[in-house]
């Protein structure tokens, strides 16, 4: 029996090993998947979405040692399918199902992510901890390469018109700010802890350019916010006087002088012509939220006129929700989960992030678990983000990253872990 449970833990830590090594070609295979679409190369599911199915069914192959979730994993498709399988006795539209279950594994692939990478800190696999870190600095590299190459003439705007930012090689625009970010923060805590504050600092230039080079709101405010959070301690008796000085006085210079310069440099951009077109167009609101609380009232009378009672409260599925609001969402994660799945869907997301919010508060308060704390600081950042950005939650782009983000909160500080 002995011999059989050290047979199969071996096997778990290689396919560990392996499915760590596949998640190197993410990011490749997005950019890829971008050149593609972007070239019009029509198939019935993209080379993105082919491949990161392919990871989920590898790790959930792996987490069969675990039959508790899994089970919950699958009664949380079941539960987020009822509303296609009421559309499907409904209207006989058999083409929704394929984009429903890709959307319901968008949702869901951050938890598969968690569990997979939560079982491997917790395991205390200095190797494998190794294999993440320099995974996720792969990765985010190569994100800003993709980026900043656009600057040279290679890449796609992020905008179709006025060639205004860049979204890299990658398709889905709209989802790089929340990927910069997480890939970011988590090399920045890792430095952090790791007393590496010349290459934290650089690492913070390259993303604050980057996310300049983006042209986005959300990746600037974002970065700056984290970035400055992180080091962050409380002030306690024992803190120097001259750390605090120091530390204030270069917030209260950088952050001006950040901000004056990326104005300056908008200024000079066919990007600023767009801000200011919508600042003068639309109402101070309206301007911050992009339009989103009118896309939610636009959604709240479809919702009160063509949803009928059962669907008011099951929803109607992400396909028929998109249809029915226009083909276009809200852009807002809670109010479009609730849309498309209901009252089951909203009360199994706030469910997840409650999990998640207590988890790491009590953790927190052990001094084995450094990261904990950080993962309260990301929470916070990516839920307010969702709420009024959206694309966080449902993100094909950032789904991995945001669960091994959430599952560092499981890291012990037991062990000197070498750069």
């Amino acid at each position: 029996m002995l011999d059989i449970k050290l047979h199969n833990k071996t096997l778990s830590i290689n396919l560990d090993y392996y499915i760590i090594l596949l998640m190197f070609l993410l990011i490749p295979i997005d950019m890829l998947n971008g050149v593609l679409i972007t070239k019009v190369v029509s198939l019935p599911i993209t080379v993105g979405q082919a491949y990161k199915l392919f990871i989920i069914f590898l790790i959930l192959f792996r987490l069969f040692t675990k039959p508790l979730f899994v089970n919950f994993f699958f009664l949380l498709i079941s539960l987020l399918f009822i509303p296609t399988i009421y559309q499907l006795f409904k209207t006989y539209q058999f083409s929704i199902i394929t984009k429903d279950i890709i959307k319901i594994f968008r949702y869901t692939t951050p938890i598969l992510s968690f569990v997979f990478f939560a079982t491997i800190y917790k395991s205390n696999n200095v190797f494998l901890h190794k294999k993440i870190n320099v995974l996720v600095a792969f990765s985010f590299y190569l994100t800003c390469a993709s980026i900043l190459l656009k600057y040279v003439g290679f890449g796609y705007p992020m905008y179709n018109y006025g060639n205004i930012g860049s979204k890299g090689f990658f398709y889905a625009g709209n989802e790089i700010s929340v990927l910069l970010l997480i890939m970011s923060a988590f090399l920045a805590k890792n430095l952090w802890v790791k007393n590496f504050k010349i290459n934290y600092f650089f690492t913070f230039l390259l993303s604050f350019i980057t996310a300049l080079g983006i042209g986005s709101k959300t990746a600037l405010f974002g970065i700056l916010l984290i970035f400055f959070l992180i080091p962050i301690k409380r002030i306690s008796l024992k803190t120097s006087l001259n750390k605090f000085i120091f530390a204030s006085i270069a917030i209260l210079i950088l952050i001006p002088s950040l901000l004056v310069v990326s104005w300056e440099y908008i200024k000079r951009t066919e990007l600023y012509i767009r801000v200011v077109y919508f600042y003068e167009k639309l109402d101070f609101i309206t301007f911050l939220l992009s339009n989103r609380n009118t896309f939610l009232i636009d959604a709240v009378q479809v919702y009160i006129n063509d949803y009928n009672w059962l669907e008011k409260l099951i929803g109607v599925g992400q396909s028929t929700f998109e249809t029915k609001n226009g083909s276009s969402i809200i852009e807002i994660d809670f109010i479009d989960i609730f849309f498309a799945f209901g009252f089951i869907g909203l009360l199994i997301f706030i469910g997840l992030i409650i999990y998640l919010w207590k988890q790491s508060k009590r953790l927190a308060k052990s001094p084995k678990f450094n990261y904990a704390s950080f993962v309260n600081l990301m929470l916070f950042i990516l839920v307010a983000i969702s709420s009024t950005a959206g694309h966080v939650f449902s993100s094909g782009l950032a789904a991995i990253f945001i669960g091994l983000t959430f599952a560092i909160m499981f890291k012990k500080n037991i062990y000197n872990e070498t750069n």
